[in-house]
């Protein structure tokens, strides 16, 4: 990683300290460590993380820079949760994280690594009645790397949210695919105006839009090339075609390509047909920005953000499970989810699990990783 990203104990001595001079027993930043360290070893509530603290040898407490004998109570995770200003953190964790995805890009073709956006509601919080239980994310579609987060209010929707999400995010070069729901003219324009392109699906809440491109992809004189793709995966048969049209004559903000994706599921043993489906798309990329074959590839990682987040999230992080529920904690400790995923991914990959599963046996790999162990040890 590139040495001017600032390191992670750098990164979390950012956040601001809400608590008051007098009764502080531990350091701040010793306490946001934890919280990485302990989720990356397979604790996934407050009391887990509290007991990995309380079991770890004392040498181990002292990297992370406790200077009493125990680590910190379950209560006292709580409150740091609960009172830590929530949008300073998501603010130092997204910059962070988007230093750190720049620092590992490594492809020279520019618009086409994609960020994913989506939201997920916590589950176990919205039952026992907490504020704002939904978040809207984006997520990098190469490293599963969740480059900023925001909640949605009660007042609104994902839609009234994602402005200030897209504001978060360096979008300069960078393409954002999204599902219909933000198939809208601000949103779109919002994209380009801070640099970036657009991929948008195209359903029944944008009538004219949608007829528009099943006209503009019927034309074969207006069509710019196709790509097919052929997979097994999941015991079934998955085929993809797509063909690229011209956006001419759309009314679009910035739409240059039109797409339509066939898409035909068969199962494997039966040969049963499973999906038989036909999608449009509008994307301001052009065509020497991004072939028909890059956009098949792009429209079908846009499920990144599922796959690789919000089922990680909820499967292996126990998310919907969890019970915190007081002012903004749900919030706090899903964006430190979102930190321990990203490192995961880019570390080990898809190797989630396995991933925890040896750095809780092997803690000195880990705060090796994080540069939080002295030389030797």
């Amino acid at each position: 990683m590139d040495t001017t990203v600032p390191s992670l104990r750098e990164m979390l001595a950012q956040v601001p300290d809400p608590r008051k001079a007098r009764g502080q027993r531990h350091p701040w930043a010793a306490l946001l460590l934890l919280l990485v360290v302990g989720l990356l070893s397979g604790a996934n509530s407050q009391r887990a993380v509290a007991r990995w603290g309380h079991a770890a040898p004392r040498r181990w407490r002292q990297c992370l820079g406790f200077t009493r004998p125990q680590g910190p109570s379950q209560p006292t995770l709580q409150r740091l949760l609960r009172t830590v200003d929530i949008g300073p953190l998501e603010a130092v964790l997204g910059e962070w994280l988007q230093q750190v995805r720049a620092a590992w890009r490594q492809s020279a073709a520019r618009w086409l690594d994609g960020i994913a956006i989506d939201g997920k509601t916590l589950r176990g919080a919205r039952r026992l009645g907490a504020a704002e239980p939904h978040l809207l994310s984006a997520c990098c579609q190469r490293f599963g790397v969740v480059l900023g987060e925001v909640p949605v209010p009660a007042t609104t929707n994902e839609v009234g949210a994602v402005g200030a999400l897209l504001d978060a995010l360096l979008l300069a070069g960078e393409t954002v695919t999204f599902d219909a729901e933000f198939t809208q003219y601000l949103v779109a324009e919002h994209t380009v105006r801070q640099g970036g392109a657009y991929l948008m699906v195209v359903k029944g809440n944008q009538p004219t839009l949608l007829a528009d491109s099943r006209s503009a992809t019927a034309w074969p004189a207006r069509q710019l090339g196709t790509a097919h793709r052929v997979r097994l995966a999941h015991g079934r048969i998955e085929a993809r075609t797509l063909v690229a049209a011209a956006a001419r004559d759309i009314a679009w903000p910035h739409a240059r390509q039109v797409l339509r994706l066939h898409r035909r599921f068969v199962h494997k043993t039966t040969g049963r047909v499973l999906s038989d489906v036909t999608l449009y798309a509008v994307t301001s990329l052009t065509p020497e920005q991004a072939s028909p074959a890059a956009l098949l590839r792009l429209w079908q990682a846009h499920w990144t953000i599922e796959n690789r987040l919000h089922w990680v999230r909820d499967v292996v992080f126990g998310e919907d499970l969890a019970t915190i529920r007081t002012a903004h904690a749900p919030q706090a400790f899903a964006a430190f989810r979102n930190l321990a995923i990203s490192l995961l991914h880019l570390w080990r990959g898809r190797e989630v699990t396995a991933a925890r599963q040896y750095y809780a046996a092997h803690p000195a790999a880990l705060f090796r990783r994080l540069g939080l162990a002295p030389p030797g040890l």
